[in-house]
């Protein structure tokens, strides 16, 4: 078999960290398999999930805060070298630990089965994917509260796209020997992109000087891909929570409940909400409903590549993105009600508390000892900065 080996780096890098982590929100296959001991669902699941689940966020912390010292000093030796305009696609900064700050809920399915208090002020959240298009700024200004960013795991600014305006600037030649000292590899010639990193050469130049720095060897993943091995390096050894599958099954999660859910259709049906059962995968066509008047020229493009069943909407429809957020909030209201009525919000948390406890718990000696050896990794940095 043909070895081969890429560098991960930049956004690249940050990507394939990303992916790794959130593949860890989840881990683990359901019902203790190759996971920890079974865990009983209750208050006491509750309390142990969300104690640990602020670790694994301490965890997304650390790795933020790992990125961002890892820029400062690979952009020292940059500047020792002579270069004081960098690329900003390649330090691009990362904000892991917003995706979580909604809790162990976080990938739960119980969009429609909000908490009562939620349901009141966001209704299900699907404003959330409109409230950003053109013409809704001043809406998002006004709606997307620190609150509302954390319940909907939406970092506390938008993302903006890098500018490159002075590194273009720059041209080509400066570029090109900036690539070389950041990567200790010649760049490459593209006709559409100008002057870029070769991916397959070993990690070298300032980058390799920042890692040896910070933590004295890069950490090297092996792979299997089409019958190959292969490898990749990262700047630093992943959390351990990378290394968990995901657990997002809603089939192990119906296992959990004792009937909650056909007592939620039932109360759904008595509110006049017939068609919209809750079904297998806890995922009725909200989006689909309130898409369409959130969006309608949207949906009316786009809307008719999936074959999703929705049911009919009011006959008055209002014509504004407020209006429409009333609805979604009076709906929402109303399925909180069934959730409390029938029970199937206390499952669904107590359910998914205990199915994650029972991924985390075992991996828990391991993530401490990583947070203290980055913390460890942290400090050297501080300090090699100070001097």
């Amino acid at each position: 078999m043909r070895h081969r080996t890429r560098r991960m780096r930049g956004a690249a890098a940050l990507a394939a960290i990303g992916a790794l982590l959130a593949a860890g929100a989840c881990g683990g296959e359901a019902e203790g398999d190759e996971g920890g001991a079974a865990v009983e669902a209750g208050s006491d699941a509750v309390s142990e999930a969300e104690r640990l689940y602020q670790m694994i966020n301490d965890s997304r912390r650390i790795d933020d805060e790992l990125t961002e010292i890892e820029h400062r000093v690979a952009k020292r030796c940059l500047e020792d070298a002579g270069f004081s305009v960098h690329d900003p696609m390649v330090f691009q900064e990362t904000d892991y630990a917003a995706y979580g700050a909604a809790g162990y809920m976080t990938d739960a399915p119980d969009q429609a089965v909000p908490a009562p208090e939620a349901a009141e002020q966001w209704g299900f959240g699907i404003w959330v994917e409109f409230v950003r298009d053109p013409g809704n700024e001043d809406l998002a200004e006004e709606l997307l509260t620190p609150e509302a960013r954390a319940a909907f795991n939406i970092p506390e600014e938008d993302y903006v796209e890098p500018d490159t305006g002075e590194w273009e600037a720059e041209g080509e030649e400066y570029q090109a020997a900036w690539i070389e000292a950041w990567t200790g590899a010649p760049a490459y010639d593209s006709s559409v992109k100008g002057p870029e990193e070769d991916g397959e050469a070993p990690m070298g130049g300032c980058e390799l000087e920042m890692v040896e720095t910070i933590y004295g060897e890069p950490y090297t993943v092996e792979v299997e891909e089409d019958g190959e091995e292969g490898s990749y390096t990262l700047t630093h050894r992943p959390s351990p929570m990378a290394e968990l599958e995901e657990f997002e099954d809603p089939d192990a999660l119906l296992g959990r409940l004792d009937g909650e859910n056909d007592a939620f259709d039932s109360c759904l049906i008595d509110k006049g909400y017939e068609g919209w059962e809750i079904g297998t995968d806890f995922s009725p066509p909200l989006w689909n409903y309130f898409g369409t008047m959130y969006a309608p020229d949207y949906f009316a493009e786009y809307g008719g590549e999936e074959e999703i069943e929705v049911p009919e909407g009011p006959d008055d429809v209002p014509g504004d993105f407020l209006g429409v957020l009333e609805l979604e909030r009076a709906m929402a209201v109303d399925f909180a009600a069934c959730g409390q009525e029938s029970g199937l919000r206390a499952a669904v948390e107590e359910g998914w508390a205990a199915m994650l406890v029972e991924q985390y718990r075992p991996i828990e000696t391991d993530m401490v000892a990583w947070q203290e050896e980055m913390q460890g990794h942290l400090d050297n940095a501080q300090d090699y900065l100070q001097e």
